[in-house]
Order: structure tokens, then sequence, then C-alpha cells
């Protein structure tokens, strides 16, 4: 095996490529049968192209392809990664559909266009609540806190989940632009609590993997809880994304007036 350029196994048949930009998360799921699926390859252009690289050096091939949300950071590609089936969730599909210049367009200056061209290109809806692939079962968990037709992917036999823009160590529950009160992302969250509960791994998409999920779980929750509350929080993330936590306070004060 040649010397892997980015990617690091976490678990057995589980590799994550930590990008420069933003912490972010490409996370590699083999199939044991000389596939990969490959959920959220980014970020430079340099980074996506190490990841079908660092298949080959493993002796394996990307077979698919999987964006847990809309996001423009969560929809990138590679020519070297293959056409291959890319899967969404129908909602992402159909807000990708309704605008996708607008869902890439933050990447132009940081990717080149032929890279841009390939982003949210040609994707697949997820059909029903388990992937259809070769490997471990996969378990869909669609919810709408971060965006909406957000997904995180349970693996219960490897007790994996890959969570997307969710329960982070580095960032603060993002809310999606237009959830106003907060109560899409709590009811996300709590939709997640589960799978969270049942898992030993968790790879979120921005920040560092961990082996106590419901740890996350819990600092988000007692976050929100604060904020909902307290109108305050001791919470150290806050340190780097005051204008979030801003945010997420005037999306507390909002549900409280609403719920009177």
């Amino acid at each position: 095996m040649t010397h892997l350029l980015r990617l690091v196994e976490v678990t057995s048949g589980v590799w994550v490529a930590q990008s420069r930009r933003y912490a972010t998360n490409s996370t590699v799921l083999l199939d044991g049968h000389g596939g990969a699926l490959v959920i959220d390859p980014s970020w430079d252009p340099d980074e996506l192209a190490a990841i079908p690289a660092d298949l080959a050096s493993l002796g394996v091939r990307c077979v698919a392809g999987l964006s847990t949300h809309v996001h423009y950071d969560h929809v990138m590609w590679h020519p070297d990664l293959g056409d291959v089936p890319r899967w969404a969730t129908p909602g992402t599909i159909a807000m990708v559909d309704a605008d996708r210049d607008g869902v890439v367009a933050p990447l132009r200056g940081d990717l080149p266009d032929d890279l841009v061209d390939l982003a949210a290109r040609d994707l697949r809806p997820i059909d029903g609540e388990l992937l259809e692939w070769t490997g471990p079962t996969a378990v869909v968990h669609v919810h709408h806190a971060h965006a909406p037709h957000h997904l995180a992917l349970e693996l219960p036999d490897l007790g994996l989940l890959v969570a997307g823009d969710m329960l982070s160590d580095i960032e603060l529950p993002m809310p999606d632009k237009d959830d106003t009160d907060l109560a899409n992302y709590l009811g996300g969250l709590e939709r997640l609590r589960g799978s969270v509960s049942r898992s030993h791994l968790l790879v979120p998409g921005h920040g560092s993997v961990s082996s106590r999920p419901m740890e996350r779980y819990d600092a988000d929750a007692r976050y929100l809880d604060a904020v909902v509350r307290l109108g305050a929080s001791d919470d150290t993330r806050i340190a780097d994304m005051a204008d979030l936590h801003a945010a997420n306070l005037e999306r507390a004060a909002n549900r409280m007036r609403t719920r009177g």
C-alpha cells in the first residue's frame, strides 16, 4: 500500500479525511467487496483529488456518493471518483433542482469551474429508510434541523453515526436560516436521539470524530436549553461563533414570545 494522503481509519472499514477548511470531514465507508461509499467529499481541489487517490491506495474504488444536505460544502465531487450514483434525500434534490446556481455559488472562486460544474449534479433520490448499497446496513434518518431534508446515516452493525452538520465539537447548533424559533432544530435533535444513543462512534460534518456520541448530543441539548430558559450560555464554542450565538439568542427569544 502506498502512503495515504489524507484518509485516516477511525474504525474498521471507516475512513475520514479532514479538510484544512473549516475542519470539514469527508467520510469513506468500505463495503467489504472492493467498493467505497464517499460521503460529503470536500473541500479544496487538492483535497478532493486526494480522496480517489487514497481509495486507489487502499485497493478499492468509489461505487457511490452521498450528500447529507443541500449546503454547498456537502455537494462537491471529483471526476476521479467516477460516474457513480450520488444519493441525497428527495427534498434535497428538489431544493437543488429549484436553484442549483444558488446552491453552488459560494464555491465559485474556491474551486475551478470544472469542479463547480460537478457539484450538486445528477443526484439520485434515496428510496426509503435504508440505503441500497452492498455494504453494512445503513439507516437514513431525515430531519430539518441544520437544513431542510438533512440526513444522518446510521450503520448499526458498526455502531456508527455519520451526522452531517450536527453534533460538532467546534460548531454551535446552527439552525436553518428559516428556523426562527428553534422549533425545527429542537425537533431534529430529538429525532436523532435514538440513533445517537445506539452509536459508539460519531463523525460530524465539521470537527473531531467522537467515541462518545451522547456527550456531543448532551452538549448541544444543554446549550439550547440554556439559551431558551436563561438567554445565556457558558458553552466554550461561543468564543469562535459569537454571531451565530447572537442569532440563536434571538431565535430563543422568539420561541419564548410565541409560547407566551
